[in-house]
C-alpha cells in the first residue's frame, strides 16, 4: 500500500499553477491502479484546510466521499475495536465536520467543538480571528483575558 500526504489532494485541487501540478495530476489519474491510503486524521487536516475554499456541498463530499473522489483507502485507527468507540468517533467525527463549514481547520474545529460542548465561558487564545463569528463562545486573546478578567 501506498500511503499519501495530504499535499498530494492540495496541489491537486487548489493550486493548478504550482510547477509540481502537472506530475501531480499525473499521480492523482494513476491512483486508481495503485493500492493507495491516506489516514483519517489526515483527511480531518485537509478538510479543515479545504473548509475555506470549498462550499459546504464539495466539503460535505471530501468528509463523506473522499474515498470514490480520489480512490483510495481511509485508514482509521486499527485500536477502535469496541462498538461503543467506533459509536462516538463516528458522532465525534459528524460534528466536527459540521463545524468546518464555519471555515475553520481541524485543530480548530476540535477546540470549539469542546469549548460548545461543556459549555465553556471564554476560549482564550493568539488567534481570535479563526474563532470569532463561528461561536456563541467569547473569545479572548490572553492579554484580553486578563485586562477582561485580571
Amino acid at each position: 500500500m501506498v500511503l499519501l500526504d495530504t499535499n498530494i489532494f492540495v496541489i491537486d485541487r487548489f493550486f493548478p499553477r504550482d510547477t509540481r501540478h502537472i506530475i501531480n495530476k499525473e499521480f492523482v489519474a494513476r491512483l486508481t491502479e495503485l493500492e493507495a491510503g491516506f489516514s483519517i486524521f489526515s483527511l480531518f487536516e485537509l478538510c479543515g484546510m479545504a473548509s475555506f475554499n470549498l462550499s459546504p456541498n464539495e466539503l460535505r463530499r471530501w468528509s463523506y466521499q473522499f474515498d470514490e473522489v480520489y480512490h483510495v483507502q481511509i485508514l482509521e485507527p486499527k485500536k477502535l475495536d469496541s462498538s461503543l468507540a467506533i459509536s462516538w468517533f463516528g458522532h465525534f467525527t459528524h460534528q466536527v465536520f459540521e463545524m468546518l463549514e464555519r471555515k475553520m481547520t481541524w485543530g480548530d474545529a476540535v477546540l470549539l467543538h469542546a469549548a460548545e460542548e461543556h459549555g465553556v465561558e471564554v476560549i482564550v487564545t493568539w488567534n481570535e480571528k479563526h474563532f470569532v463569528g463561528r461561536s456563541q463562545v467569547a473569545v479572548l486573546t490572553p492579554q484580553g483575558y486578563l485586562s477582561n478578567y485580571g
